[in-house]
């Protein structure tokens, strides 16, 4: 019989719900403004933004009616941890995947039929009205994130076919038609094409065409499964070839729909790993296989097809590599998978078929988020069908060290304790330390975070939700 999966997180969080009461709203620089209490904020007058906004004021915030800014959603709604309050700043976005900041504040992101969306809170009262959405352009389908390069001036996106980019100022309410970049990249499947540009380099990902394709050899295919670079240095304005131009800078990656840079530049990314696992002749996909972190780094194989990450099997150490056995032929066993030049090891991993989307390290600014999260990365786990009980459906935050490495992830056989914390959830939270335990009382009943973005501005989480098109904002009562 499948058996649920069941397992605590490490760090215990004290539950807080939705209502923010009579908090008191303190303007740092912006215009004073009542507390939701009735409680008059303190503050002088707010200075104008980058973009020719006003109420930003000079800690970040903007002074609001309500300190915890946006729309209130109904008590117990969703979980944060205490201190913490969550609003409703946008719906009726479609499916919106991943999101960023441009610098002077404005929120950027794109729906999944290739929708570009600016949002820009001109009256500054926390909350994105229709008329402050733009749809800024148009990939013409197959949209998972936008990556703005401002140094350079342009703005990237997946399209179908690969990638585009679009002259980008935030004076310019359109990018217009746009320009490809890169064609040729394969589609169906898990067909997203991620694309991020740091330092000259424009990466791109290029998931597999199914749960689990055999390359029909002992080595990596080199076609999809992977994270391709390109040097912009070299781009003539005829678009990359996808199977002719760039370098494989790292596969075995079944499906890394979010990879990011940490403050020091290292690169990771989130995997939606295999379905339907078994190993040595028994079906243990309920709580297998762990969804990894990775290091992204050049030369570097993470395993898939091959290989899965267990996260309870028998008496394996969680985080363990054994060879997979879903597809006839695999020629590797767990001797190879556990051998670190076929091989790297994950970093860390969160629950089987949360299903990943986006991973964000908190590099500041500071006031609205914990401090203690800082240097750490947010990972939105949009929650899969593959397990008798479904999982995921929250944000949690995860713990980094100095040097790129993270814990790891402990199995006692029957529960797999996690060294997450949870920062957004659908519903409620036993305790705030047990998945897969809360219930649903409110409007949006299946929330399934997406994008996660840090404000340069307000210094809090902004999170989509591709069920209903919500926008969330998660920051402390103040």
């Amino acid at each position: 019989m499948r058996r649920p999966l069941s397992f605590l997180f490490a760090l215990s969080l004290a539950g807080f719900f939705l209502s923010c009461g009579a908090t008191k709203a303190v303007g740092t620089g912006g215009v004073a403004g009542a507390g939701t209490g009735g409680t008059t904020a303190t503050g002088g007058t707010a200075p104008t933004g980058g973009n020719g906004t006003a109420g930003v004021g000079s800690g970040g915030i903007a002074a609001t009616a309500d300190p915890c800014r946006g729309t209130a959603l109904p008590v117990a709604e969703h979980f944060v941890p205490a201190g913490l309050c969550a609003r409703m700043v946008a719906s009726g976005q479609g499916e919106l995947r991943q999101l960023t900041f441009s610098s002077n504040g404005d929120l950027w992101g794109v729906t999944s039929d290739g929708k570009i969306k600016r949002f820009r809170d001109t009256n500054a009262d926390g909350v994105f009205q229709a008329s402050e959405i733009v749809t800024w352009a148009d990939t013409g389908g197959n949209g998972q994130n936008v990556h703005l390069d401002e140094a350079g001036g342009y703005l990237y996106s997946g399209t179908n076919d690969g990638v585009r980019r679009w002259a980008w100022s935030n004076k310019t309410d359109t990018g217009g038609a746009g320009q490809d970049v890169l064609t040729g990249q394969p589609t169906g499947g898990h067909g997203k094409h991620t694309v991020h540009v740091w330092a000259g380099w424009m990466y791109v990902m290029s998931g597999s065409n199914g749960n689990v394709v055999n390359p029909s050899s002992p080595r990596y295919d080199t076609t999809r499964s992977m994270i391709k670079r390109f040097n912009l240095a070299s781009f003539t304005g005829r678009p990359f070839g996808w199977s002719t131009d760039g370098e494989v800078y790292t596969d075995g990656l079944r499906n890394t729909l979010g990879f990011n840079q940490d403050a020091m530049g290292r690169i990771f990314g989130v995997q939606n790993g295999q379905d339907d696992v078994t190993y040595a002749g028994t079906d243990v996909h309920n709580d297998n296989p762990g969804e990894i972190v990775a290091r992204i780094d050049a030369g570097l194989h993470h395993g898939y097809p091959f290989c899965f990450v267990a996260q309870r099997v028998n008496a394996l150490a969680a985080g363990t590599l054994v060879r997979s056995e879903i597809f006839a032929g695999n020629p590797h066993d767990d001797a190879w998978c556990q051998d670190t030049a076929n091989v790297a090891k994950p970093v860390t991993f969160m629950p089987a078929h949360t299903a990943p989307m986006d991973i964000v390290f908190f590099k500041g600014p500071t006031g609205a988020l914990p401090e203690r999260w800082r240097n750490g990365a947010f990972v939105s786990l949009h929650g899969s069908w593959n397990r008798d009980q479904a999982s995921g459906y929250r944000v949690i935050w995860v713990p980094f060290n100095a040097d790129g490495t993270a814990s790891m992830p402990t199995n006692s056989g029957t529960t797999t304790t996690f060294p997450h914390e949870v920062v957004l959830s659908a519903g409620s939270v036993s305790g705030g330390a047990v998945e897969g335990t809360w219930s649903w009382t409110g409007g949006e009943q299946n929330v399934r975070p997406v994008g996660i973005a840090v404000s340069p501005v307000d210094g809090a989480l902004y999170i989509s939700s591709d069920s209903q098109g919500y926008v969330y904002r998660v920051g402390t009562q103040r």
